[in-house]
């Protein structure tokens, strides 16, 4: 079995990666290119805790914001419209 904490160290102890977040952000990047299933249940999954907008996470999933909307729904996720209330807009406005 592999050491992972190991060999991300010998990898940029030897000036492979700026940092060990570079490196893991690499190796995620490849891992769901390998699993593109997986990229909407993290896109699904993002969304739902409101870390990343519908955009973001239709990004993230490879698809069309259209698309992702079927995803969710698919997933049971409400969506919230993007709509302020007007006491919202007004303590916006005012802070302007």
């Amino acid at each position: 079995m592999i050491d992972v904490e190991e060999s991300i160290d010998i990898l940029w102890e030897k000036g492979q990666f700026s940092s060990r977040e570079e490196f893991l952000n690499e190796a995620l990047r490849s891992f769901l290119k390998e699993h593109p299933e997986l990229r909407v249940e993290l896109a699904v999954e993002q969304f739902k805790t409101g870390t990343v907008s519908l955009n973001r996470a239709a990004e993230i999933a490879g698809m069309s914001p259209e698309e992702f909307k079927d995803v969710l729904s698919d997933h049971n996720v409400d969506r919230e419209p993007g709509f302020l209330s007007e006491d919202e807009r007004k303590d916006q406005l005012n802070n302007l």
